[in-house]
């Protein structure tokens, strides 16, 4: 959203302003009030959690002004900052967000309506897309009231798709969304089974749905997936753009031949004729009709036959419900959010068969209560089992539960059922078999990385845990350092320091950062196809990248004049004027152009018709180590000189930046407008320097598992070189399953011990490259199959990453960054 002044902003939404202040322009909107940007207006939304309880912390964490029902006004504080009365914030988040869409009249909007399978469509057609014209995609399933809001709000304004994906749960939902959307093209997946749970029948459920479509400019479409032929009767009568369900001549067909591993080996086939068997990421039937109506919006977006053949071929969809593990002993476990409609249910069931072989069974394992679930819904969940061949359903002493084990009376199904989840977790641990498929159906806020994972843990034995509650907070106390006007970028190059870049970016994304940062183009181009909407600065992007970092909407830092004279290229023939960062080289002779020719660039961009100055940026070399800050001030004069320079050029609205994690805890001066947090994301400090300075909530641990002991006669000698030889009777040794291809190098020897149930125990000899030694004399509570913290945190243990980096002379980030691929990582939110 483009900048407004908060006088303004009242206007939009029909609001009146109290307690007014220096008048500043919003240009980004939160609804928590600890994950705030450096331009954020707060809205204090009811529901669960009345957010007028938290309008005066949001403004002191930097909340430009907060939006507050004008009821409530008399009890909020007076002097905290400016507020906004409105008679509903939730009507005004949207009447602001259907302002902003009435704004973008050069974007074509794309909604995605429908009961299942919305997300999917969506982020296929994005992703289908990106490779043709840049697009836009709503964010996860914010596909709600509010979602819906928030996904137009942080629409870019120059983008020429928006693809949004809509909801409705109860009657009258939809007519509110369509206003906020005002789409010019729908596509509707299919209808489901809810109809009779809210809207009374199927037809009432389509016509709610339908209203999406109502306002459809003539030259509009509407494919339908749905394949109800009275349905297609009321899309016709509905609206007057052209409705096409899948099969008409005009879209794409897409014929699944068989199944390839975890892959469809398929047919598709284009209008004008082209056909081509491709080989397409996804063993789910239903993910294949999603990418169907995805191929079919992006033909008549204008996409080209051999264009779109080769985007379907580089199709991957994204994990968002469904996790999978392979054990080492066969068996697969998934993990899928509860959803009771039959169709999402046998989607998710057939995508679990279509791993296992021939062999194996499928086991439901229902870890949601699934509290108001019906007999008629148990009856149709019973009848989804039983057609999908399920031989083993696990659940709870729930009543629903009970339901659904007296609907499947008789069908051959073995069903049991547990007073709590940890008896039913127990059992399930000991019943998988070989080749098993076990799918867990687990609530909405509930992850199975969490209280599931002990069913996979042997999966690998080698795990990285990454703590998102602990990167939320050490970005919060970022936050508080520098300010609410001092922008964040979340630095998430090399996989995010080697966990996952997707996951984290999306975390940041929650938890109020304003940008990312990547080293590469390749690295920007996999966070938008992952559906990362958020700005992106690429730091070493060449030039032959920039076609794609202007398609794909990155923005280049120019290091070099040659980086410079791509961008004009590029952003000539696209049109669109491009953001461009300027690196500064202010000393550290790495990256980026000296003072001088900075300025002369400079002075080029003031001209340039093309590309447009949106940030300086320049890198430190030593803000972490005291004994060289006289060299960090020096390069931060340096810095401010071409600041100064710009300034007297005209430039205006330019993201100065400097500092990266040390910098901006040692260095307040180095902050600008910007501070790129990477390491301190994880709760890692940069140098001893910063560790009194900022607290810090650790969030990795680097955690394997002993695979084997040994006990040692005196004399007896371990490993490669034989370093480790025992001295005493009673010696015994334990074999880790971790080695230097997992992030355990060879020096790590060097840091001389891990833990095991809390309990220090020395390294025994040289780390080989799968496995290292251990002394467990005297621990007699270790044992096969107990943990071990290599570094970071874990279990409540803790063995700091610092301390391990320092010990073997290098710095955490290499440590982290070179975490291997068999490493498993596991994600939780405690």
């Amino acid at each position: 959203m483009d900048p407004v002044p908060v006088t303004e902003v009242a206007s939009i939404i029909g609001g009146t302003v109290h307690f007014p202040a220096e008048e500043r322009e919003v240009g980004s909107v939160a609804i928590h009030s600890d994950r705030l940007q450096a331009d954020s207006l707060f809205f204090a939304l009811g529901g669960a959690t009345d957010g007028h309880r938290f309008v005066g912390r949001a403004l002191a964490n930097g909340a430009i002004a907060a939006v507050v029902a004008a009821d409530r006004l008399a009890e909020l504080p007076r002097d905290a900052g400016p507020l906004i009365a409105v008679a509903d914030p939730l009507a005004a988040l949207q009447a602001m967000a259907a302002w902003w869409r009435a704004q973008l009249t050069a974007t074509t909007f794309v909604a995605v309506i429908g009961s299942n399978g919305k997300t999917v469509t969506k982020d296929a057609l994005v992703g289908l897309l990106t490779g043709h014209r840049t697009t836009y995609g709503s964010p996860g399933s914010y596909n709600s009231q509010l979602g819906v809001a928030l996904s137009v709000l942080q629409c870019p304004a120059d983008v020429p798709i928006a693809v949004i994906e809509a909801a409705a749960t109860e009657p009258g939902e939809m007519a509110r969304l369509a206003r906020i959307v005002a789409p010019d093209a729908v596509v509707f997946t299919n209808l489901g089974s809810r109809s009779v749970q809210s809207f009374g029948s199927r037809e009432a459920h389509a016509r709610e749905l339908l209203i999406m479509a109502a306002g459809l400019p003539a030259d509009g479409w509407l494919i339908m997936g749905e394949p109800d032929p009275a349905v297609h009767l009321q899309a016709r009568d509905i609206t007057k753009a052209r409705v096409l369900p899948v099969g008409d001549p005009a879209l794409p067909r897409l014929t699944r031949l068989r199944h390839v591993e975890h892959a469809s080996l398929v047919r598709a086939a284009l209008p004008d004729g082209a056909a081509e068997d491709l080989l397409v990421a996804t063993p789910s039937p239903e993910v294949l009709t999603d990418l169907e109506l995805a191929m079919g919006a992006a033909t008549l977006l204008g996409m080209g036959s051999a264009e779109l053949l080769a985007a379907v071929a580089e199709y991957t969809p994204p994990s968002t419900r469904m996790q999978m593990w392979r054990r080492p002993d066969g068996a697969t476990v998934v993990g899928e959010l509860a959803n009771t409609d039959p169709l999402a249910l046998s989607s998710a069931l057939r995508t679990a068969r279509s791993l296992m072989g021939a062999h194996g069974r499928t086991l439901m394992i229902i870890g949601d209560p699934l509290a108001g679930l019906d007999a008629e819904r148990a009856e149709a969940m019973a009848r989804c089992l039983r057609a999908e061949h399920v031989q083993v359903v696990c659940g709870l002493t729930a009543e629903a539960h009970g339901l659904i084990e007296a609907a499947l009376r008789g069908a051959g199904v073995e069903v049991h059922r547990f007073p709590d989840e940890d008896r039913m977790r127990a059992f399930v641990a000991t019943e998988l078999r070989p080749e098993d498929v076990a799918l867990v159906h687990v609530p909405r806020d509930t992850m199975v990385t969490d209280d599931w994972m002990h069913l996979v843990e042997t999966a690998a034995a080698t795990r990285l845990y990454v703590d998102l509650a602990a990167v939320k907070s050490n970005v919060a106390a970022f936050r508080k350092l520098v300010g609410p006007h001092t922008k964040l970028m979340g630095v998430v190059k090399a996989d995010a320091y080697g966990t996952n870049p997707v996951i984290v970016a999306h975390t940041l994304r929650e938890a109020g950062v304003d940008w990312l940062g990547v080293a590469t183009t390749e690295e920007g181009v996999a966070l938008r196809r992952a559906g990362v909407q958020m700005p992106i600065l690429v730091f070493l992007a060449v030039p032959g990248d920039v076609e794609r970092l202007v398609r794909h909407r990155l923005t280049p830092s120019l290091y070099s004049v040659e980086m410079y004279d791509a961008a004009c290229r590029a952003a000539a023939v696209s049109g669109r004027r491009l953001d461009v960062h300027v690196e500064v080289d202010s000393g550290m002779h790495r990256s980026g152009l000296y003072p001088e020719a900075a300025i002369d660039l400079l002075a080029k961009l003031r001209d340039s018709e093309h590309l447009r100055l949106a940030g300086l940026m320049s890198h430190l070399g030593c803000p972490d180590d005291p004994a060289e800050d006289d060299l960090t001030r020096e390069q931060l004069k340096r810095f401010g000189t071409v600041c100064a320079a710009a300034a007297d050029m005209g430039f205006e609205d330019v993201v100065r930046h400097t500092a990266a994690t040390a910098a901006t805890i040692r260095f307040p001066e180095a902050r600008y407008d910007m501070v790129r947090i990477g390491l301190g994301l994880y709760g890692i400090q940069p140098s001893t320097a910063t560790s009194s300075l900022i607290t810090l909530t650790p969030g990795v641990g680097l955690v394997s598992r002993i695979v084997e002991i040994h006990d040692m006669a005196p004399g007896e000698r371990v490993g490669y070189g034989g370093l480790f030889r025992a001295q005493a009777p009673g010696t015994r040794i334990a074999l880790i399953a971790a080695g230097y291809y997992d992030a355990v190098p060879r020096a790590f020897r060097k840091v001389g011990f891990v833990l095991v149930n809390g309990r220090r125990c020395d390294i025994a000899g040289t780390i080989s490259m799968d496995s290292m030694a251990i002394d467990i004399t005297g621990h007699p509570d270790a044992q096969v199959g107990s943990d071990v913290l290599i570094f970071g945190q874990y279990a409540g243990f803790s063995s700091p990453v610092e301390q391990a980096a320092a010990a073997m002379d290098t710095v955490s980030h290499e440590l982290l960054s070179q975490v291997g691929p068999r490493v498993q990582r596991i994600f939780t939110q405690h």
